[in-house]
């Protein structure tokens, strides 16, 4: 199992803990698309490391024109000497609509569309002659004069996926899937593994054409209460949307939605952190006092090819994710270690 760290603040801070981590050994690091943009944050990552791999978890697609995503990509490949990963994910409708003006219709089917898009640029600069006529995406000139590329590799793709539909096309077009933070080890056995392997044998592909990168959400102190109740606050959150209600049911909290969307209509986050019992906090999240967090881990063996430690945000000062992400770096650092020592 490869360790990553979900890393985040300001450039110049997504800059440093990425130098930090390469340096501790940490296998990989990613970064988010919230209030900045993903594929800025990863050319900051990658100007500040040498040999670490570097992610995006996610850059959102719908709101990208294909072609510049390829376009984007190449360059931060091209920038990192071949350590660069790219995750795409849909963002749900609301978001999409209210935020980046953009509607989709049927995000499964547009995202498998759009990764054939991406790589059509790529074979297009390597020299094919290929062009791109589909239902969403139509590139009739995906080159513009450039440079002949022959020798370049088509950058690996992971696809951001909760449901059966986007993990099924996951197994069909990605290099690899990343999970939600919200979706445990159990989720991702029982529910998401089956859809990418249907999603593998439909298109033909190899069993382990596309392995699972999990979001695991950290939120460790010694102050344990706090922690606990950040993840538990980050879980309420992630748990108000529709989309992951799946997630939920397999739990058996199925009518979770419904009074944690009461709560945080009415701004009521002690509500909303006390709606998220212990037995679901755990079983999603690696949270509570240093010393126990790494005994956590072998609830991902077997599922998970790698686990990315990322951190709660939702009603946190800048200080305290600043605080957070030392906590999850430190055991980032100490899980690396660990998995490498002999056993």
């Amino acid at each position: 199992m490869k360790i990553g760290l979900a890393v985040g603040g300001t450039l110049k801070e997504v800059s440093t803990l990425s130098a930090r981590a390469e340096a501790a050994g940490v296998e990989s690091v990613w970064v988010a698309e919230l209030d900045r943009t993903a594929l800025v944050q990863a050319g900051a990552a990658i100007s500040a490391t040498a040999t670490i791999g570097v992610g995006t978890a996610v850059a959102l697609a719908f709101p990208r024109s294909p072609t510049v995503t390829a376009m984007t990509a190449w360059d931060l490949d091209e920038m990192s000497d071949g350590r660069f990963m790219l995750g795409l994910g849909p963002q749900v409708k609301r978001v999409l609509e209210a935020r980046f003006s953009v509607s989709v219709t049927r995000p499964g089917p547009q995202m498998r569309e759009y990764v054939q898009a991406v790589r059509t640029v790529w074979a297009a600069n390597r020299g094919e002659a290929v062009t791109h006529e589909g239902e969403a995406y139509r590139i009739t000139m995906p080159t513009f004069h450039g440079p002949l590329r022959p020798e370049r590799r088509d950058t690996p793709i992971l696809l951001a996926a909760v449901g059966p539909v986007m993990s099924r096309i996951c197994g069909e077009v990605a290099d690899g899937l990343l999970g939600h933070p919200l979706a445990s080890p159990l989720y991702l056995r029982e529910a998401v593994r089956p859809c990418v392997d249907e999603g593998l044998a439909r298109a033909g592909r190899a069993a382990d054409a596309c392995p699972i990168t999990s979001m695991a959400m950290v939120s460790i102190g010694d102050d344990a209460d706090a922690a606990r109740r950040a993840a538990r606050l980050q879980i309420a959150f992630y748990a108000t949307t529709p989309s992951y209600k799946a997630i939920l049911s397999l739990h058996g909290r199925s009518d979770l939605p419904r009074d944690l969307r009461r709560a945080f209509v009415n701004r009521d986050r002690d509500r909303m952190a006390e709606l998220i019992d212990d037995d679901l906090l755990d079983a999603i999240a690696i949270a509570g006092r240093p010393d126990e967090a790494l005994d956590r881990l072998g609830a991902w063996a077997g599922i998970a090819d790698r686990v990315v430690f990322g951190v709660p945000w939702y009603g946190m000062s800048a200080e305290q994710q600043r605080d957070a992400i030392e906590a999850a770096l430190d055991l980032a650092t100490r899980a690396t270690r660990t998995l490498a020592s002999p056993r």
